[in-house]
């Protein structure tokens, strides 16, 4: 099965949702940007997270003062963590690969899947993060562009029988930067590069677009739960508070 996936605003929520899901086979992330890029949100994210679960009365100068001098590390209050045996467990399944260019990301997809010699590990997700933050900017912005990586894509998940995932995540240092996140899924693309257009019959086929999420629905069905997954997260939210109280009692 191969999916788009639109309801994850920032990396944080991407990857509690993997650890969550309690399945027990292995997911790879391919991550379309640089490690240093991915880590430096996740701790941005992870840093945000805990000044939004501080005690009440409590002010980030308090905390950089009871920290003064050490780095500032946030507190285990979100699930990733968390020391907790299927948190641990689900997280030996999890696997990184970064590919911050797009020549990288089509030479890692054709040899995908090769050192994988075992049915358990042939089964699983494939979860492909920012790929459109990475092709935006650059020529291959276009029909021609990202149908040939998309399918690049989708080959190497049913050569290796995976389930397949596009996700588009925000940049949590710049929300509103229109290059990042979902709404990359509704923009319009010209159809061929601009290094391709010769003559008058190119330049006319250069002024027409297409939407991106059309180009991806040749393969992909999109998973439009954005809505639900905040509701999940508010009921989440509730129940946590609900059992931690009941361990009080």
């Amino acid at each position: 099965m191969t999916f788009v996936i639109t309801k994850h605003d920032y990396i944080l929520e991407l990857l509690e949702d993997i650890i969550q899901q309690g399945a027990q086979a292995r997911t790879d992330v391919i991550v379309c940007s640089a490690r240093e890029d991915f880590v430096g949100q996740i701790l941005a994210e992870l840093y945000r997270h805990h000044l939004e679960n501080q005690p009440e009365g409590t002010s980030p100068e308090d905390d950089e003062d009871d920290n003064e001098g050490e780095s500032r590390i946030p507190s285990p209050t979100h699930i990733l963590l968390s020391k907790a045996l299927h948190v641990l467990n689900s997280s030996q399944l999890v696997h990184l690969y970064f590919c911050p260019t797009i020549t990288l990301f089509r030479g890692f997809l054709s040899g995908y899947g090769t050192s994988l010699t075992t049915a358990s590990q042939s089964n699983g997700s494939m979860v492909v993060l920012n790929l459109l933050a990475m092709h935006h900017g650059t020529s291959e912005f276009n029909l021609q562009g990202l149908s040939q990586t998309l399918a690049s894509a989708v080959s190497a998940a049913h050569r290796t029988g995976r389930d397949l995932r596009l996700v588009e995540c925000k940049d949590i240092k710049d929300p509103a930067n229109p290059s990042r996140g979902w709404p990359l899924w509704e923009a319009e693309v010209q159809l061929l590069s601009a290094a391709i257009r010769i003559g008058e019959a190119g330049q006319n086929w250069g002024r027409r677009t297409i939407s991106v999420m059309k180009i991806a629905s040749r393969w992909f069905k999109v998973d439009d739960s954005r809505e639900a997954r905040h509701e999940e997260r508010g009921a989440t939210a509730q129940e946590t508070g609900a059992s931690e109280e009941e361990m009080l009692v």
